[in-house]
């Protein structure tokens, strides 16, 4: 399936900048359009945090405060959108409409964050995160959580600044199971304009099926290279390493692979690439 819509879910902080840039890098590959999405947050959400008996004229300053803050926030959102649409001359749209370039349009709703990203998700071929890690700002891990496991929507993961020639190396972490399978058919689309593809697979794992697997990829036009590589240290940090240290520039991996119970899979393989990534990382669940 042809990448033609990009979500990329913005908070209003520095952080929104990385996540933009990867997005409209991603965008100029394939003419598409960004989709730039803030959430504000419900005021009445937060009001059991602060415990029952108070005052209304206490609930009402917190909510007004709640709402500013948010505004405030949103202000700075679409100022980031603004900036780097101007500077990477991505157009800025009123909807989402197919152009033979790249554009991008600026879209508020209210309610859970976590929740309305999910939901936007459904209907978008790619979801651009900023950096996420352990000790994010609250209902960014939660979100991105629930789109890569509740939607199967491919996410891609910001590292920082993204070249512009980011998936023009493209590395594969292979081991023949269903979520990496599902990951690197997700990622057809970037494999078919990449200069090279290399599929990397730690040594613990069956290296008998990447034949089969390079096999596949040349029935899309594919070439792809093989490389097993030492699995003595956690699977994530060899995976991470291995593209880097291979002049790669994208490392397409599979999500997580048990029930989405957050104190399960924190540890996990993805949640370290997560937190490790120094290049964008693309993945599906």
């Amino acid at each position: 399936m042809p990448i033609a819509k990009i979500l990329v879910p913005l908070v209003g902080t520095p952080r929104d900048i990385d996540a933009l840039g990867c997005a409209f890098a991603a965008a100029k590959l394939f003419s598409a359009h960004v989709e730039a999405l803030f959430v504000h947050p419900d005021p009445v959400e937060a009001m059991p945090l602060y415990g029952e008996g108070m005052s209304s004229a206490v609930v009402r300053e917190i909510m007004v405060l709640t709402r500013n803050s948010a505004d405030s926030a949103c202000r700075t959102a679409l100022a980031n959108c603004e900036a780097l649409s101007k500077e990477g001359r991505i157009e800025i749209v009123n909807r989402p409409m197919k152009r033979d370039y790249p554009t991008m349009s600026f879209r508020q709703v209210e309610g859970n964050f976590s929740a309305q990203v999910a939901r936007a998700a459904r209907l978008a071929d790619l979801v651009v995160f900023g950096p996420v890690r352990e000790d994010e700002q609250p209902g960014l891990g939660d979100a991105f959580d629930a789109t890569l496991v509740e939607t199967g929507r491919p996410v891609l993961l910001a590292s920082g600044d993204t070249a512009a020639d980011f998936a023009s190396r493209i590395a594969l972490a292979w081991n023949a199971s269903t979520a990496s399978t599902h990951a690197i058919t997700a990622a057809l689309p970037f494999l078919r304009i990449a200069k090279s593809v290399e599929i990397l697979m730690v040594k613990s794992s069956e290296s008998s099926s990447i034949e089969e697997l390079q096999q596949y990829l040349a029935l899309h036009g594919i070439v792809a290279t093989q490389r097993v590589v030492d699995g003595h240290s956690p699977v994530a940090d060899v995976l991470v390493d291995a593209a880097q240290s291979g002049g790669n520039g994208m490392l397409v991996a599979g999500g997580y692979g048990h029930s989405r119970m957050r104190e399960l899979f924190v540890s996990g393989v993805t949640r370290r690439v997560v937190a490790r990534a120094g290049i964008p990382c693309f993945l599906v669940h």
